[in-house]
């Protein structure tokens, strides 16, 4: 029969087994996790922007330009409501403004969740002159020289005399 020593050696043994294995087991556990954890923040960072999160972003389907010498409007959905015939007219819209020469986006009202409500004589010339003849429902992209936009004055993260560009979706005319 086993002496009381030769059981304690072994049941020590099988202790230290017990305990190993895991040991073992939660460091390939915690490997894993680590692993996945590494591949979602890989995957993540070369995703695009999720929508909401355009600032910062290049505008879609926008060739930048160097220079703007007049302003250029061009109806990317025409609409089929109501036309803007006067800058008295308070609009709701959605837009995107971004910087002409890199098409990087400075503001969306996308971001905020919130259409944005103001009469035509609020905002700058350019949008003045070319939203003008929009109908509701249409999407127009204006590309605007630094002239009929903030001109020398830097404005919320647009450096000065940047000729700009704007997607504007006009959702309605009137209160």
């Amino acid at each position: 029969m086993a002496t009381v020593k030769q059981r304690i050696i072994a049941a020590s043994g099988a202790i230290v087994f017990f305990i190993s294995t895991i040991a073992l087991t939660v460091a390939v556990i915690v490997s894993a996790i680590q692993e996945k954890n590494q591949d979602d923040s890989k995957a993540t960072a070369t995703q695009q922007p999720a929508e909401g999160k355009l600032q910062g972003t290049k505008l879609s389907g926008f060739t930048p330009v160097a220079s703007v010498s007049e302003l250029q409007t061009t109806d990317l959905e025409p609409g089929s409501g109501k036309e803007v015939t006067s800058v008295d007219q308070p609009l709701t819209v959605d837009y995107t403004g971004a910087l002409a020469k890199d098409g990087t986006i400075f503001q969306s009202s996308l971001d905020s969740g919130q259409q944005f409500t103001t009469p035509l004589s609020g905002v700058i010339e350019g949008w003045q002159k070319g939203v003008i003849g929009m109908k509701e429902g249409g999407k127009r992209r204006i590309v605007i020289p630094a002239a009929q936009a903030y001109g020398a004055q830097e404005q919320s993260g647009i450096p000065a005399n940047s000729d700009l560009v704007f997607d504007i979706t006009l959702h309605k005319i009137g209160e």
